[in-house]
């Protein structure tokens, strides 16, 4: 408001004439309106919908990761302990799950909800591979360690006289383990028809022992040594054909520790770590002979993978559990975080037919089969 000043007031035409001329102006003036309150829906409607979008963000990344791509089942095997649970196999021939506990080896029947006892021990036999036509474990006899190997249609168990190390690997009609030969340990194979045994690779004995166990693919088989080269120890990874019991090529992982090395078509994964710096995955293009570690934006405890999809234990708050992603470009995307599993999983892996196995530390001790659709 501007302030006036006026000389003092002598009752003057002249003062008389200025106030009215002040005055009749202001008189002149419309009445100013009331602001109109038009604006108030369409401000509620534009904070309403903020809100809506804000609260809605955490549903719609959740959407947009957990592609419906796969299927899971819970399957509860009860009165098991659970240390028998998470070192179980399954197989998708015979939708059942292997396990051993202190009373012998056992099959679930999972459509069936029953289980068979195959093996009568009284002992735990962390050694053990298993088919749907073999089992074979280490058990001891006379305090030595000897192969046993059940026929699963005869039910007929055979005992196998060679000096057993470690190591138990199904492939075919064919096992796999590391014996000793003159007091040496090498790989060899044992033909489970008439058991005849072969030696399948030397072990180098200038190498520095593995982090992780062979591994097979089809005809493939992969070796891995760690060996120290130019004043670093490094992972020698070789992939040896199963039938000519030759090698076929030799490749690098930059790390000491290269552990759970997974052969998936034409790549070599692996989980890998120096001292005490954080895990990543990393593979080897067999066409290439490139190495590449993955991108990714979580930290890695646990790792299982057919390839194309990645189980990985990820950091939730003060643990971790399974989360699902897919590879892409070099880097991984998430997939899934699982939210109908509502308890906290543990050991990812995949059979080879593909189905994902993790176990849940939920009250009744589940195990979970995912089953990703497959490419038409």
């Amino acid at each position: 408001m501007t302030n006036y000043r006026l000389t003092p007031l002598k009752n003057t035409e002249e003062n008389r004439q200025r106030i009215i001329e002040k005055t009749s102006g202001n008189m002149q003036k419309p009445p100013k309106k009331k602001a109109s309150k038009a604006w108030a829906p369409v401000i509620i409607t534009t904070i309403a919908l903020f809100m809506a979008v804000f609260l809605a963000v955490p549903y719609v990344q959740q959407a947009f990761f957990d592609e419906q791509s796969f299927t899971v089942e819970k399957v509860v095997i009860p009165n098991v302990p659970y240390d028998s649970l998470i070192a179980s196999t399954y197989l998708d021939e015979t939708n059942e799950f292997i396990y051993n506990t202190e009373n012998g080896i056992y099959a679930f029947d999972v459509k069936k909800n029953e289980k068979t006892l195959l093996v009568d021990a009284p002992q735990v036999f962390r050694d053990y591979a298993v088919s749907k036509d073999w089992l074979v474990w280490a058990q001891p006899v006379n305090d030595e360690n000897k192969i046993h190997v059940l026929n699963r249609e005869t039910h007929k168990v055979n005992v196998v006289e060679a000096d057993y190390f470690y190591g138990v690997y199904l492939q075919g009609d064919t096992f796999i383990y590391t014996g000793l030969q003159d007091k040496q340990p090498n790989y060899f194979t044992l033909n489970l028809k008439d058991g005849t045994t072969q030696i399948l690779r030397e072990i180098d004995r200038d190498g520095d022992g593995s982090h992780s166990r062979l591994v097979i693919e089809g005809n493939l088989v992969v070796f891995s040594e760690v060996f120290k080269i130019e004043g670093r120890k490094d992972t020698v990874v070789t992939v040896h054909d199963f039938e000519t019991k030759q090698n076929l090529e030799s490749y690098i992982f930059p790390y000491e520790f290269a552990e759970n090395i997974l052969l998936k078509g034409d790549k070599i994964y692996s989980s890998l770590r120096k001292d005490n710096e954080p895990a990543v995955i990393g593979f080897i293009d067999r066409t290439t002979g490139e190495f590449q570690v993955v991108e990714t934006s979580v930290g890695i405890h646990d790792y299982a993978t057919d390839g194309e999809h990645f189980a990985i234990a990820v950091q939730k708050g003060d643990s971790n559990t399974v989360q699902l992603f897919k590879l892409q470009d070099g880097e991984l995307k998430p997939l899934s975080k699982l939210p109908s599993i509502r308890e906290r999983l543990v050991l990812p892996r995949f059979t080879e037919q593909g189905t994902l196995v993790v176990n849940g530390e939920g009250k009744d001790k589940a195990v979970y089969l995912i089953r990703f659709d497959k490419k038409k």
